[in-house]
C-alpha cells in the first residue's frame, strides 16, 4: 500500500507533464525543425529540449521565490513569452533559409536546344562520398550541426520552462501531499514526464519524416520547409496572442 501511495504521485507528475508538454503548441513548433534537420539522432533533440525545461521551471521558481520582493517576476515572464515567439520566428526563418541554400545546391537549371527553340530542364545531383576516405569527416561534418541543433534545442527548452508564471501552478500539486517524499515523486515524475514526452515525440516525428523521405529529396525538402513555417506562425501568433 505505502509503495503505491509513493508512486501514485509520481505517475500525477509524470501524467502532467506530458500533458503540458504536448499540448504546447510553442513547444512543439521549436522542436519540429530542429528534428527535421537531422537524418538520425531525433530522440537526444528532444531530451535536450525537456531537459532544459525543466531547468527554466526550476530557474523561473528559484527566482519567484527568493527573488519575488525585488524583481517583478510577472512582467519578466510576460517579455520572456514574448521573447519566446521572436525566438521562434528566427527558428523557423533560419530553417527556411537553410533549405532554400541546401536546395540551390542540389538543383541547377540548364538551356536545352532543340528543334522547336531552346527550353529550359532543372535537375538535382546526389553526393557520393568515398567511404575509406571520407566517411570519418564526413561524420564529423555532420556531427557539428547535431550539436548545434541540440544545444539549440535546450536553450530553448530554458526559455519556454522560463516564460510564463502559469508554469508554476502546475508544481502547486507537490504542495498538497501529507509527506514530502510523495512532493519529491510527483517533481521526479514531472520531470521526468517532460524528458520523456519531448524525447518521444522527437522519436517519431524523425522516423515519420525520414520514411516520407523515402520517397525522394522533394519529399524531405517539402518537410523542413514546412517545419520551419510552422515555427514562424505560431512565433507570430505567441508576440500578436
Amino acid at each position: 500500500m505505502a509503495m503505491i501511495l509513493s508512486d501514485l504521485p509520481f505517475v500525477i507528475g509524470l501524467g502532467a507533464s506530458a500533458f503540458h508538454v504536448l499540448t504546447g503548441p510553442d513547444h512543439l513548433a521549436a522542436v519540429t525543425p530542429l528534428v527535421l534537420e537531422e537524418k538520425r539522432r531525433f530522440t537526444p533533440i528532444g531530451i535536450a529540449w525537456g531537459v532544459g525545461h525543466v531547468l527554466g521551471m526550476a530557474l523561473i521558481g528559484l527566482v519567484y521565490l527568493f527573488f519575488k520582493p525585488y524583481i517583478p517576476i510577472e512582467s519578466v515572464s510576460m517579455h520572456s513569452e514574448q521573447l519566446v515567439g521572436v525566438v521562434l520566428i528566427f527558428l523557423g526563418m533560419s530553417a527556411v533559409y537553410r533549405v532554400w541554400k541546401e536546395h540551390r545546391h542540389h538543383v541547377h537549371p540548364h538551356v536545352h536546344e532543340s528543334e522547336d527553340g531552346a527550353y529550359v530542364h532543372i535537375h538535382g545531383h546526389e553526393h557520393r562520398h568515398l567511404k575509406k576516405h571520407g566517411s570519418q569527416h564526413d561524420e564529423h561534418r555532420h556531427d557539428k550541426p547535431f550539436r548545434q541543433n541540440a544545444g539549440l534545442a535546450l536553450a530553448i527548452g530554458v526559455l519556454h520552462g522560463f516564460a510564463g508564471i502559469a508554469h508554476l501552478f502546475l508544481l502547486l500539486p507537490a504542495l498538497g501531499f501529507a509527506e514530502r517524499q510523495q512532493s519529491v515523486f510527483y517533481l521526479l515524475g514531472f520531470a521526468t514526464g517532460a524528458i520523456l514526452a519531448m524525447g518521444l515525440y522527437a522519436l517519431f516525428l524523425g522516423k515519420f519524416s525520414r520514411r516520407l523521405s523515402l520517397r525522394g529529396r522533394q519529399m524531405r525538402f517539402r518537410l523542413r520547409m514546412w517545419g520551419g513555417a510552422l515555427a514562424i506562425v505560431v512565433g507570430v501568433y505567441w508576440i500578436l496572442g
